[in-house]
């Protein structure tokens, strides 16, 4: 027997997972093109030496390899693992989408506002909500070194959501240079920093206690833990400002504050009561390759951020040999999908979508085309199908799918079209 189950880490979608998913998808991207961003595509696979060239952190480690073909895949004289691949599937968008401006520079506006909405693959563990092929949904500004990039990046994805139907959600924002400075101001060694950061990030996992004895077992000074847990601590007392976060770190870059001032204080004004902008300086992202500003969205009542992003303005430059100003933001495609599915979702009706039943022994099949396609033309989605035995079955039936009309055909009487509500 032939399993006839996904790939491990992969999954089949059915109708209706599909049906929800091209809403989401197209929600989205309505939104974002009346912003100003436009789409491109990138290919699935990518040149091995720009996936595993330092750019992608921790996913380089989850990289699909694709063995060479023919005459290239030489197996005798080989002696490493990456001399049998030349090719990988990309594991995230940003990095082909610099190698895409790099390439295309020349025919490409300045700034560059560009939506991605595509598959990654990665390697990883498959685990309940993670998949081994999922969708990602970015927009990115190149081009535009300004706190004004961050903005509309913020509004775009928040009006996104709003559109999809969340509310009440908190974006999160912080800069990779305030990270650097309370890290400085603290005691701890440049050499450290990043380790240092990981461990915070765990803070919404592990809690307070919990970075503080991981910072212990690490081996860090104990001075340096006491200063860092403590300017923590009183930054989420209570409600941080630019001033409180002034007094807290007075080393801090004067201009790093004002842009977190501006998008704060620009976000809020435009946001009318929908979603709040916070200030959050245990806010870390993952990414090594963000340089300033870096933000999250947390949906109200879970736990994990639906959106993230943040400024990389040195990653390009790595392709282009000179610094180009980029920032992004990502909607966490799948897990605002699993969350509408938790919910129950419907997908709203967008018109009629009409099932026309008719029974098996119809003798002028044709005037049955006819009728079909004369309700098309009336722009509904029309759906021929056999009248089952068990009619009242097959009405709910229907109605799972998504149908909210329904009409029998017979030659003998005029057509009759009823809305369908599933029985009780």
């Amino acid at each position: 027997m032939i399993n006839t189950n996904p790939t491990k880490g992969m999954r089949d979608l059915t109708p209706k997972e599909v049906e929800l998913r091209n809403f989401v998808k197209s929600t989205i991207f309505s939104v974002y093109k009346k912003y100003g961003f436009s789409e491109i595509e990138t290919p699935s696979t990518e040149d091995i030496n720009l996936l595993t060239g330092g750019n992608g952190g921790d996913n380089e480690k989850m990289l699909f390899k694709i063995l060479k073909r023919g005459e290239k895949l030489d197996l005798q004289s080989t002696t490493t693992e990456n001399e049998l691949a030349d090719l990988g599937l990309r594991y995230d968008l940003t990095v082909p989408l610099c190698r895409f401006y790099a390439n295309n520079r020349a025919k490409l506006p300045s700034p560059f506002k560009v939506i991605q909405i595509g598959s990654v693959w990665r390697a990883e563990k498959p685990q309940k909500g993670r998949f081994r092929q999922f969708t990602q949904c970015d927009i990115d500004i190149i081009g535009n070194k300004k706190a004004t990039a961050e903005v509309e990046l913020i509004l775009a994805t928040s009006a996104a959501l709003v559109e999809i139907g969340f509310s009440n959600f908190k974006v999160r924002i912080n800069d990779r240079r305030v990270l650097e400075g309370l890290a400085n101001y603290a005691g701890f060694e440049k050499s450290t920093h990043d380790k240092v950061f990981i461990i915070l990030d765990k803070l919404d996992k592990i809690g307070i206690d919990g970075v503080a004895n991981e910072l212990k077992e690490a081996g860090y000074p104990e001075d340096a833990i006491t200063s860092f847990i403590s300017i923590i601590e009183k930054s989420t007392a209570e409600k941080l400002t630019i001033e409180r976060l002034t007094a807290l770190l007075p080393d801090l870059d004067s201009e790093v504050l004002a842009g977190l001032a501006f998008v704060t204080e620009t976000v809020a004004s435009q946001a009318n009561g929908k979603y709040s902008i916070d200030l959050d300086i245990s806010l870390v992202r993952g990414m090594g390759y963000y340089t300033g500003q870096i933000f999250e969205v947390q949906a109200e009542n879970y736990n994990s951020s639906i959106a993230g992003g943040g400024r990389y303005d040195n990653l390009i430059g790595k392709f282009l040999k000179e610094s180009i100003p980029a920032c992004g933001f990502s909607i966490g495609f799948e897990r605002v999908i699993s969350i509408l599915e938790a919910q129950n979702f419907e997908v709203p009706a967008s018109g009629k979508k009409i099932a026309l039943l008719y029974d098996i022994n119809i003798a002028a099949f044709t005037d049955l085309l006819l009728k079909a396609n004369e309700l098309r033309a009336d722009g509904n989605i029309v759906s021929i199908e056999t009248k089952s035995k068990n009619f009242t079955k097959q009405l709910d039936n229907l109605v799972d799918q998504g149908f909210n009309f329904f009409g029998v055909y017979d030659e003998s009487r005029p057509f009759e079209m009823k809305p369908l509500s599933k029985k009780a």
